[in-house]
Parts: structure tokens; sequence; C-alpha cells
């Protein structure tokens, strides 16, 4: 006998009547407040507690100094395990550098990044720019690990 189980869940969610999980694209779309910022020594920095990240389609806007906001490009990929995001930003000096990080959205209203190595390092005759690289666990070893809860109204 066959079992018609799959095709009727089909039809059920063609019918608007079983959920669909939205994809990463929206469920990170939000306005999200820090709760937890380990640094790489593993440390907790408290003066990072209830700072604010609003992300909208084409932007990801960090508070890390007082009350200004920092505005990136980004891009998440989904796909790997960890999910992938990249934050874009230009500097002073116009140059295109990238944040490599991992992500996870946990029941829609928490999330965790892990971000990887600065793109920029202090050398001996200045600045440096160097390749950020994305960690591989939540851990933060080479950049923060940073824990966000979604701002409800």
């Amino acid at each position: 006998m066959k079992t018609f189980a799959p095709l009727a869940a089909l039809a059920l969610a063609l019918a608007g009547c079983a959920d669909v999980p939205r994809p990463d694209a929206e469920r990170i779309q939000g306005h999200w407040i820090v709760v937890d910022f380990r640094s790489p020594n593993q440390t907790e920095d408290r003066g990072q507690r209830r700072k604010h990240a609003l992300v909208s389609e084409e932007t990801w806007s960090e508070q890390f100094q007082g009350e200004t906001y920092e505005d990136f490009e980004y891009r998440i990929d989904p796909g790997p395990c960890p999910k992938h995001l990249d934050l874009i930003f230009t500097d002073a000096s116009g140059r295109r550098l990238t944040v490599r990080a991992i992500y996870e959205i946990i029941d829609g209203n928490r999330m965790r990044v892990c971000f990887g190595s600065p793109p920029v390092v202090n050398g001996c005759a200045g600045p440096e720019y160097v390749e950020s690289i994305r960690p591989l666990a939540f851990e933060p070893t080479a950049g923060p690990l940073v824990r966000y809860h979604r701002k409800t109204e």
C-alpha cells in the first residue's frame, strides 16, 4: 500500500495551511539587541550589551561606540554549516574590506554571530590589509562572539 503523506503535506503547504519556513534572507532582517559579547580573549565585554544592530534587506547597521552606528553591506550564505555572513565596508582610503563571520538564527528571535579576524592589522609601517579569516566554530578566537535577541515592540 502506498502512502500519500508527502503529497498531502505538499497540498497543505500550497493551500497555505502549513507553516513554510521563511528564508534566512528574511529572518535575519530586523532590530537586534546585543545580550552577550565575548571578545577573543574569552572575556565578556559588558560595555557592548544593549547595543543594537539594525538589519534591512541591504544594510547591516551595528552600534559600536556611544550612539553611533556603522553601516555595512552584507551577504549571507545559508548553505554551508555553519552558515556564512560577510560584512563589507569601505575604509577612509576608499578600500572595500570584508569581515567574514558565521551566523545562526535560533527560533527566529535569537541570533549568534562569530566574527572572523579583522581585515586590517597594525603593522610597523601603519595599517596592513589582510584577508579576514572566517571562523569554523562559534568560539571567539580571532573575533568576537555576539549573541543577539530580536527587539519586540
